[in-house]
């Protein structure tokens, strides 16, 4: 498995070798064929490495309608992007084939959270923490959750479990330090 962290908020990304090689010859030729001029000026680079993205992954799609790989990174750039509630749709049909998938968990909880729905988010999070109580992405995302919910001091607990684990995380440092402006 190979594992990165996206520059997005904080979402992990992950392929097997066997999906990136079966959609590699498809990002190859994305890539050679499209030209410059499909992305005007306007845009940033991150806005044409989404947009090149988004249709890897429906192309990816296009072969195999159930590859949970790019369903999941589907959703979790739509997450990146602020488009919550069509990430939410590309991690429900991932989530229906793989109900354990804690990228799509946590990715979901991500969308939920920015769209303000924190209990439901707090839930995934807790089912991330139930397959893997050490997921410092889950404990922090329950954490803000709580936070976003006004539970400021449910939130100092659960980051607290995120710094024992990794204590040296800047974004689960930061948010220790907002909570206890806060909370004191």
């Amino acid at each position: 498995m190979i594992s990165y962290e996206n520059t997005g908020p904080q979402i992990k990304s992950a392929f097997s070798i066997a999906t990136i090689a079966s959609i590699l010859p498809l990002l190859l030729l994305s890539v050679v064929t499209m030209p410059a001029s499909s992305f005007p000026y306007a845009y940033s680079q991150a806005e044409i490495q989404g947009s090149k993205s988004m249709i890897w992954y429906d192309k990816a799609l296009g072969i195999n309608q159930n590859n949970v790989p790019a369903l999941v990174q589907k959703g979790t750039d739509l997450v990146n992007q602020g488009e919550g509630q069509q990430a939410i749709t590309w991690l429900d049909k991932a989530l229906t084939i793989d109900p354990t998938n804690i990228m799509a968990l946590e990715s979901k909880g991500a969308a939920l959270q920015e769209m303000g729905k924190y209990q439901d988010a707090i839930g995934l999070y807790d089912r991330v923490l139930a397959i893997d109580p050490t997921d410092v992405y889950a404990l922090g995302g329950k954490a803000a959750s709580l936070y976003g919910s006004g539970q400021f001091q449910q939130a100092v607990t659960w980051i607290d479990k995120a710094l024992e684990i990794d204590p040296n995380d800047g974004k689960v440092l930061q948010v220790k330090q907002t909570l206890q402006e806060i909370t004191n």
